[in-house]
C-alpha cells in the first residue's frame, strides 16, 4: 500500500523554552518517536493509528499512513537507511500485526506479525550486525485475557514474520508478567523489562533480565524495585516502565513509584519519575534514583501544594515517563508534571519536561518543553524521546480541559532540541 509523500508545514505550538521547537502533528494518542541518526525521523500515534515520516530531521512529515484495520498501541522502529518497522495490535485482538518499508516510508509491506491470540504492549529491537529483529510482548493483559508471561521473538525479513517465542520473565503461576519492554546493545544483548500484578488490577513490581544468545534463553532475573503500593494508586495504567541501552554494557531502566518524602517538616507522597543504570550490561545496577535532583524536586512538591490548597490531598505527579540515549551516549528523561499548579473542575496544569544526564549519568535538572494545559491527567499509557548526533525527539499528547482520567488521544505534539551536534 502506498503512503501519500506530499510534505506539510509542522503547525507552531506555544513553548516555555525558545531552543525548542514545538510543533502540533494532528491528533493522536500513545505517540512514539524514532530516529536513524542520518536525518530520517518516525513518529507514530494511536487512534488514530498512524505513522508520520521525515527526511530534514523532523523539520517537515509526509503526510501520515494511517492503517485502518489497527485499534492502537503503535510503534515503529528503525532499521536501516530508509528502513523501518511498525507494528500495532488489530481490531480483532488476534495478535500483532507488523508492516515494513525499505522506502524512508513511501509504501509498506505488510507482515504475517504474530496472530492468533491476545497480546499486549509490544516493543521492537533491531540487531545490525545479525540484521535480526525483535519484538516482545505480553501474552494476555489487564483487562482481558490472564497473562501466560512476557515472550520474545526473532525476525530475519525485517518485522514481517517471527519464529518461536522464548519466554522472557521467571514469575509463578498467580503473579502475572505484563507491559514489557525492549532494549539491545551495540553487541545484541537483549534487555527486557516488565511489571508483575498478583490481582491483575494494580501493579506489584518491575523486573528485568537479559539474553546474551539471539533471545534464545533469557538470564539475569532480578526484580528492579517494589512499588509502594500504600502511599498512593497503582492502577497498572499510571505505573508504565521501559528500558533502553547505549553501547556494549550501558542500559537504564526507568519506571514511577510513589515515594514520602518531607518537605519543611510536613509529609508528601508523590508519584516520581525514577530510574536505575547499569554499566556491566545488566548483571548488576545501581541504586535507584528519582529524575529530578533533590532541590529541584521540593520546589515542584511546594508549588503543586500550595495551589492545591492546605486540605486538597492530591499529589504532585510526574507520569507517562520516557527515556533514550544519544548519539554520545548521554541519558535524557522526558514525562509530564502538575507542578505548574490547579485549575478548575479538579483539573492540574500539566507541562512536558526533559531532563539530560552529566559525566556522572545522573540526570540534572529538567527544563520545560511545552506550554501547560489543563486536564485532570494526560493521556494514557506512554509519551516518548529518542535522539541522535543532532537532536532529541519528543513526542506526546494532550487534551486541554479533560475531566477523564483515562483519555487515550488527544492533540499529538512533536518537538527537537538542538544538541549542538554535527
Amino acid at each position: 500500500m502506498i503512503a501519500s509523500i506530499a510534505t506539510f508545514a509542522l503547525l507552531a505550538a506555544p513553548s516555555q523554552s525558545s531552543s525548542w521547537d514545538v510543533r502540533r502533528l494532528g491528533n493522536g494518542g500513545e505517540t512514539f518517536v524514532a530516529t536513524d541518526g542520518a536525518g530520517a525521523v518516525y513518529a507514530t500515534s494511536h487512534l488514530p493509528t498512524q505513522v508520520f515520516s521525515s527526511q530534514d530531521w523532523g523539520a517537515s512529515f509526509a503526510s501520515p499512513k494511517v492503517f485502518g484495520d489497527a485499534l492502537g498501541d503503535m510503534i515503529v522502529l528503525v532499521r536501516g537507511k530508509g528502513e523501518a518497522t511498525v507494528c500495532y495490535m488489530p481490531k480483532s485482538l488476534d495478535g500483532m500485526v507488523t508492516h515494513a518499508t525499505k522506502d524512508f516510508g513511501k509504501t509498506w509491506e505488510r507482515g504475517d506479525g504474530i496472530r492468533g491470540r491476545p497480546l499486549d504492549r509490544e516493543w521492537l529491537a533491531y540487531d545490525p550486525a545479525t540484521k535480526r529483529t525483535y519484538l516482545n510482548y505480553s501474552d494476555g493483559y489487564i483487562g482481558g485475557p490472564r497473562s501466560k508471561g512476557v515472550f520474545v521473538a526473532a525476525s530475519t525479513d525485517g518485522g514481517l514474520s517471527f519464529g518461536t517465542d522464548v519466554r522472557a520473565d521467571n514469575l509463578t503461576e498467580g503473579n502475572y508478567a505484563i507491559d514489557p519492554g525492549l532494549s539491545i546493545s551495540s553487541t545484541g544483548t537483549l534487555y527486557n523489562m516488565y511489571t508483575s500484578s498478583s490481582d491483575y488490577n494494580t501493579v506489584d513490581s518491575y523486573h528485568f533480565s537479559y539474553s546474551t544468545d539471539q533471545g534464545k534463553t533469557f538470564t539475569g532475573h532480578r526484580k528492579i524495585e517494589g512499588v509502594n503500593k500504600d502511599l498512593g494508586d497503582t492502577q497498572e495504567r499510571w505505573m508504565l516502565g521501559g528500558v533502553t541501552a547505549h553501547g556494549e554494557s550501558l542500559v537504564t531502566v526507568f519506571y514511577v513509584n510513589y515515594v514520602s518524602v518531607t518537605i519543611e517538616g510536613k509529609e508528601y507522597r508523590p508519584l516520581l519519575a525514577m530510574y536505575r543504570t547499569s554499566t556491566d550490561g545488566g548483571k548488576t545496577f545501581e541504586p535507584s534514583k528519582i529524575a529530578s535532583p533533590q532541590g529541584e524536586l521540593e520546589k515542584a512538591v511546594l508549588a503543586h501544594a500550595k495551589s492545591r490548597g492546605a486540605d486538597s490531598e492530591a499529589p504532585f505527579v510526574q507520569c507517562v515517563p520516557w527515556a533514550c540515549y544519544d548519539a554520545a551516549g548521554r541519558l535524557h528523561m522526558v514525562w509530564q508534571d502538575n507542578r505548574a499548579g490547579s485549575a478548575e473542575a479538579g483539573r492540574s496544569k500539566w507541562t512536558v519536561r526533559h531532563a539530560v544526564a552529566g559525566e556522572k549519568g545522573t540526570l540534572g535538572a529538567s527544563e520545560q518543553v511545552s506550554a501547560p494545559y489543563e486536564a485532570i491527567r494526560p493521556p494514557m499509557d506512554f509519551m516518548a524521546c529518542a535522539a541522535d548526533s543532532k537532536y532529541i525527539y519528543v513526542t506526546w499528547t494532550e487534551n486541554p480541559g479533560s475531566t477523564n482520567a483515562w483519555d487515550f488521544t488527544g492533540t499529538f505534539y512533536f518537538a527537537k532540541k538542538s544538541l549542538g551536534g554535527p
